[in-house]
């Protein structure tokens, strides 16, 4: 149980960082992707994905 928490929290943590990186970095290749290019909404979609992976991960 514990290590599907903290598997669920890296994943998010790993997804936010990814989502901030790719807004900042990768936002001047994706002009119009309102997903990439603004990190208000990078950053919790990512860290979305990272926390479902991170579930399924341990499952």
């Amino acid at each position: 149980m514990a290590m599907t928490i903290l598997a669920a929290i890296g994943g998010a943590l790993i997804g936010a960082g990814a989502g901030w990186l790719i807004s900042k970095n990768l936002s001047k290749v994706t002009v119009g992707c309102p997903i990439m290019c603004n990190p208000k909404v990078a950053v919790p979609y990512f860290a979305f994905i990272g926390l479902l992976m991170g579930m399924e991960l341990l499952g």
